[in-house]
């Protein structure tokens, strides 16, 4: 009965709507009958009415609503809640933002829909989240449905301490739908079983993903063309060595005063780009790296080492050489090295291109090249340390509940969250021409992840020893690579191995 009087109440709620675009002739539309997407400069403002006709999302959602019976439970969301980590509505009303908003209806619908109410538990950081789920489960609590973090932080918390349950099993979840990254079930299987959860569901699926950003003013500047290098990314033969070409009509800037070819390349980010992998898996469906340097990573670092090491060709903060470089190119320098005109190449990721659209500086955006022109696609790697999803804690007893509200907010996130996230905030608003919109598909088409973060023993901020000797090879010195790498992929195995043991647990 209260389930039916929702139905009716959000029926009712949307008559005022459907009137007032009657009134006003219903504005402009699309051909397809959606609402026009927001172009950059127009007002940060979303509503009901303006998000995409998406009935069926909407009715999928209904049909798990109408076989269930959850009337006056309460659903429990516990994770960070920060600038970059929005994944809680600001208020829980329509305010007028896009962010908020996006959140917010996906929230109403389904406490609508369900009749159940959604209870946000945010924290500051994932460590604090992964804590508070690790001893309320520990201690034979229940109090959470649903933990959001970072992978790295949150997310190797809670498997190492055995507290998380696998998601490919579920009654609800159906991991073939399009809100679920399908790459995550080969990249962060553990013994075949995954753990992890993302897509629209977390805003940060749409700002982790490598790219390459160029500024327009230095293609003008030395006659490149901006429309070749989008047609190079659509023929499939935008690699290293077309990157390379191209950049080559940017003289070496040997007085350090001039402009750089590249900017602020991260080393390991290469190999996966590349279309390499950090982490291999046994017949057991285990990770593990390589004991010796693979040839394949050797090479490429032999080949960009050279460049990204080299002063005159790429800024970056090279701590190692000259530790007075930090004032001058420390990495809260890279940026404005880039909006200052003084980078032809930016190597960020899709939030670098939030960012920059504060500024008045022309840019377009690509995806990170192919390592070779054999390579079968562009791969696009979300950025260790802050790609995050959502994990389900072992301790729920209603099961069958926490599945359902799971794939219903996964369902209404590719509604709502996709649209305010993707198409409006990074398509439209973060962008200056509408090739890069179809580059940021390309992008995400194909992003990638590495399980390396989860058992490579680092911590992010020093990235450890395995992961630095990586990133040190393609940026200042690869001649210790193969020795470095040897002796840390012992350790690194180890943890691995830790992981799994861990996981297993869970079983």
């Amino acid at each position: 009965m209260k389930k039916a009087i929702c139905l009716i109440l959000l029926l009712l709620m949307l008559i005022p709507a459907v009137a007032s675009c009657a009134e006003n002739g219903g504005g402009e539309q699309k051909p397809d009958g959606t609402a026009p997407v927001e172009t950059a400069g127009e007002s940060k403002t979303a509503s009901i009415e303006t998000q995409p006709e998406d009935d069926n999302i909407l009715d999928y959602v209904k049909d798990i609503a109408d076989g269930v019976d959850f009337n006056g439970m309460t659903f429990t969301f516990i994770g960070r809640d920060n600038e970059t980590g929005g994944n809680f509505p600001k208020e829980e009303k329509e305010t007028g933002d896009i962010e908020s908003d996006a959140i917010y209806f996906r929230q109403r619908d389904i406490e609508q829909l369900f009749g159940i109410d959604m209870e946000y538990v945010k924290t500051e950081n994932g460590e604090i989240a992964g804590d508070q789920v690790i001893n309320e489960v520990t201690a034979g609590g229940d109090s959470y449905d649903l933990v959001h973090g970072s992978t790295q932080t949150t997310g190797q918390m809670l498997l190492n301490s055995s507290v998380i349950k696998p998601v490919d099993d579920l009654k609800y979840v159906n991991l073939d739908n399009e809100w679920w990254v399908q790459s995550l079930r080969d990249d962060y299987s553990i013994s075949f079983r995954l753990y992890f959860l993302t897509g629209p569901i977390v805003t940060d699926n749409y700002r982790d993903a490598n790219c390459v950003l160029f500024n327009k003013n230095v293609t003008s500047m030395f006659s490149i063309s901006d429309d070749e290098l989008y047609q190079c990314v659509r023929d499939g033969k935008w690699t290293l060595d077309r990157m390379f070409e191209i950049a080559s009509a940017v003289p070496e800037n040997v007085s350090g005063t001039g402009v750089w070819r590249y900017c602020e390349p991260s080393g390991y980010n290469f190999i996966l780009t590349s279309g390499l992998k950090i982490t291999k898996f046994d017949e057991e469906g285990s990770p593990y790296v390589e004991s010796d340097l693979p040839i394949e990573i050797s090479n490429l670092a032999d080949k960009l080492c050279p460049i990204f090491s080299d002063p005159t060709q790429t800024a970056f903060f090279n701590y190692k050489v000259d530790e007075s470089l930090e004032k001058k190119f420390g990495v809260e320098k890279m940026l404005d090295i880039f909006i200052d005109d003084k980078a032809l190449f930016k190597f960020g990721y899709t939030e670098t291109a939030m960012e920059l659209r504060k500024y008045d500086v022309p840019f377009g955006i690509l995806p990170m090249p192919k390592g070779t022109d054999s390579q079968k696609d562009y791969c696009s790697y979300a950025r260790m340390g802050h790609d995050s999803a959502v994990y389900i804690p072992r301790s729920v007893r209603n099961i069958d509940f926490c599945d359902a509200i799971t794939e219903a907010m996964g369902a209404l996130s590719e509604k709502y969250v996709k649209d305010a996230y993707y198409e409006k905030l990074l398509k439209s608003q973060s962008v200056f021409d509408l090739e890069s919109r179809d580059m940021i598909d390309i992008i995400f088409r194909t992003k990638v992840y590495d399980l390396i973060a989860l058992y490579s023993g680092a911590d992010f901020n020093q990235m450890g020893s395995f992961l630095q000797a990586l990133d040190d090879a393609f940026n200042l010195d690869n001649s210790e690579l193969a020795s470095k790498y040897k002796s840390n992929s012992k350790l690194v195995n180890i943890y691995a191995k830790q992981l799994v043991k861990a996981v297993n647990k869970i079983d």
